[in-house]
């Protein structure tokens, strides 16, 4: 086939598959209309262009037919007038997440939040991959990222993945931080996830251990001769956090100042810290480490003594499960009750709430007063309070 023949033959498949040309309509006003590819619903979409208004006719018909020429040549070579809308970046939806998570990890890299949260992010948007996927929906374009589209996914973890209504408020948090990024970079012109209301979530299934029940497990823990009574009894006393606790080295207990410094690498904060060795828990942590080598993890994977291999963060939840099956315990009561019950039986010993909150680590002391107990019944304190009004 000549190379003619070729061209022609590749015009037509693209004029009625992608555009339609450009032609001249002399009504009251002239208009120079031709079709278009909507590259987001991949249908043609009528384009109109008004010709300005001429002393001469003659001219004003030349200017007409140069346009629709122009046009033309435009749309053969492949130009779109959709890319060129003012407020709209046709950047594809795959090009958008690989930026994000670009961007992700650079802010991990400057420790602006924790590679566990990178994590957590990462397997968000393989879940919004999925649903996309799942749906049938055939997102191209970043763009394509609305409110609508925002909804039906959230109903999608809530509802069809069967997730509580924690998990699908935690997913609205990622989508609104994911537009965000789509709206500084122009992508999007508006936040999709803005607006969508937050469901209302149950109190969380911890409770604090009452006393037989803190006696049963202290006596568990008294039989175990690896690193696990140390671990579970530094949440109970220092409230350190899971993921601090697989993080820690031997060197981050200063036991001649009776403190743990927790550097702005391993705090979930990001901030150097410190926390208090109660007296009570000094000679277990001594023993913990005693003779350890100062560069070693406190808590291994080597049952949780001090050691070489990092510990992985699921394997306390594991150790925890085993404990509660043996001694038969509610699902209520879950490992963090250790630091719960730590911080409530702290407050009522006396201890200032601002004591609690810097022991704990809270930013508002408003956190740290949640675990006050209320009462239910008579408080004995209050009756026997030494208050007159007169």
């Amino acid at each position: 086939m000549p190379n003619s023949q070729k061209i022609t033959s590749r015009a037509k498949c693209t004029i009625f598959i992608d555009y339609k040309p450009a032609e001249l309509r002399e009504n009251k006003d002239w208009i120079i209309v031709y079709y278009a590819k909507n590259p987001v619903n991949q249908k043609l979409e009528m384009q109109r262009l008004r010709v300005p208004t001429m002393a001469n006719k003659a001219e004003r018909l030349k200017h007409a037919k140069h346009i629709v020429t122009e046009i033309n040549i435009k749309l053969y070579g492949g130009w779109s007038p959709f890319f060129e809308q003012t407020g709209k970046s046709y950047k594809s939806f795959e090009d958008a997440v690989a930026e994000f998570l670009k961007y992700l990890n650079k802010q991990v890299k400057d420790m602006v939040f924790r590679a566990d949260t990178l994590r957590t992010y990462t397997s968000n948007m393989n879940l919004v991959k999925q649903f996309i996927k799942e749906k049938g929906l055939g997102v191209k374009f970043a763009l394509e990222i609305n409110k609508q589209l925002v909804v039906q996914y959230l109903d999608w973890i809530y509802i069809d993945r069967g997730n509580s209504p924690r998990t699908r408020n935690n997913h609205l948090t990622f989508m609104k931080l994911f537009c965000s990024y789509l709206v500084n970079r122009g992508v999007l012109v508006e936040n999709s996830a803005v607006g969508i209301l937050p469901m209302k979530t149950p109190p969380k299934n911890r409770e604090v251990f009452p006393p037989e029940i803190k006696e049963k497990i202290q006596q568990e823990l008294a039989t175990y001769t690896n690193g696990f009574n140390a671990l579970c009894l530094m949440t109970y006393f220092c409230f350190v956090r899971n993921t601090e606790l697989g993080k820690m080295k031997v060197n981050t207990v200063n036991l001649k100042g009776n403190y743990i410094f927790l550097s702005k690498e391993i705090s979930k904060n990001k901030k150097d810290e410190f926390v208090t060795i109660p007296t009570q828990y000094l000679p277990i942590i001594t023993k913990h480490i005693l003779n350890a080598n100062p560069d070693h993890y406190l808590f291994s994977s080597d049952d949780f003594k001090t050691g070489l291999k990092q510990m992985p963060v699921r394997k306390i939840a594991t150790a925890w499960e085993k404990i509660r099956d043996r001694l038969k315990l509610d699902s209520k009561y879950q490992f963090y009750s250790l630091k719960d019950t730590g911080i409530t039986d702290l407050l009522n010993s006396g201890v200032p709430a601002i004591k609690v909150r810097d022991q704990a680590r809270h930013y508002d002391i408003k956190i740290t007063e949640i675990y006050t107990p209320r009462n239910k019944g008579c408080d004995e304190t209050i009756q026997n309070a030494n208050i007159s009004f007169s």
